[in-house]
């Protein structure tokens, strides 16, 4: 497989050292895909998780042990058998 870079316009081959340097920076950033996608589902767990905190106030006007089933089912979604790719997020629409 040739690469080739654009020198002011010119598509020019890249040489032996810099087709190897390309391909080990793109090796590089493929494994750490699975470490970018945990982060980005964390966040989104951990906004999930502040968003609710509210629900387990004493006098909060809801189902609170049904919102802390919720909430508990958030923090174990790290244990899901497909994190961080293939996850199944809880739902709270059904809670009051």
């Amino acid at each position: 497989m040739s690469l080739f870079k654009n020198v002011d316009g010119t598509r020019i081959p890249l040489s032996p050292q810099e087709e190897a340097d390309f391909l080990a920076k793109e090796a590089d950033w493929a494994a750490g895909a699975d470490v970018r996608a945990a982060e980005e589902v964390r966040e989104d767990r951990n906004a999930l998780l502040v968003a609710s905190d509210w629900t387990q106030i004493a006098d909060a006007p809801v189902d609170q042990g049904a919102w802390a089933v919720y909430r508990q089912e958030l923090r174990e979604i790290t244990s899901q058998e497909g994190f961080p790719n293939n996850i199944l997020w809880p739902t709270q629409e059904v809670l009051p």
